[in-house]
């Protein structure tokens, strides 16, 4: 009896793990983005949805802080400002204009997890790591003009041996800098399947 009650369990346990493993590495609704968007997938970013009469480089834009729902490891509210200070110097550096102007497209978003790893093993690995998952939106007015979901890792250097100064802050900054240029790539670099043919 011990026996068929052994199989009946283990027959019932492997699909119940294979539902589970399936159902952590599909899409996930993320909050804060509206349902129905068009998603395709990305070229800079995992997965966007653009307007296609949305022309980028016209827009005035204002640009609002990205929170950090988790992070572990990492100080939410310094790479918060420093997210911030990134795209800013993105958007930029592009010469788009930034601003609070009435009619500016306003870029909003998420940070959904935050992650640097490696500091407790950094003298013997010679590197630590850091990663997030984002989301976010530009809208105009009511509409929506271009979302975007995305996952960024980046690496320090390997130098195994004692970290230097400021080695965690500005991995960080070049998460936020890789980030940033993610978005503002799939922005202005987006096409069409249209346009490619």
């Amino acid at each position: 009896m011990e026996k068929i009650m052994g199989r009946l369990l283990s027959r019932m346990l492997v699909p119940l793990m294979l539902l589970t493993v399936v159902g952590a590495c599909g899409p996930r609704p993320v909050a804060g983005l509206p349902p129905g968007l068009p998603w395709q997938p990305g070229r800079y970013v995992q997965e966007s949805s653009v307007t296609p009469d949305f022309d980028p480089e016209e827009a005035p834009y204002s640009l609002a802080a990205f929170p950090v729902e988790q992070a572990a490891g990492a100080p939410a509210e310094s790479f918060q400002a420093i997210f911030q200070e990134e795209l800013l110097r993105a958007w930029q550096a592009q010469g788009l204009k930034v601003g609070t102007r009435k009619n500016a497209v306003r870029l909003s978003g998420t940070v959904h997890n935050l992650s640097l790893r490696g500091a407790r093993l950094r003298w013997l690995t010679g590197r630590l790591y850091a990663s997030l998952t984002m989301s976010g939106l530009l809208t105009k007015g009511d509409g929506v003009v271009f979302a975007f979901r995305d996952q960024v890792a980046v690496s320090s250097p390997l130098a195994p041996g004692k970290a230097a100064p400021r080695e965690q802050e500005l991995l960080l900054r070049s998460l936020a800098r890789e980030a940033a240029r993610h978005i503002l790539n799939e922005l202005l670099l987006h096409r069409s399947p249209s346009d490619s043919g």
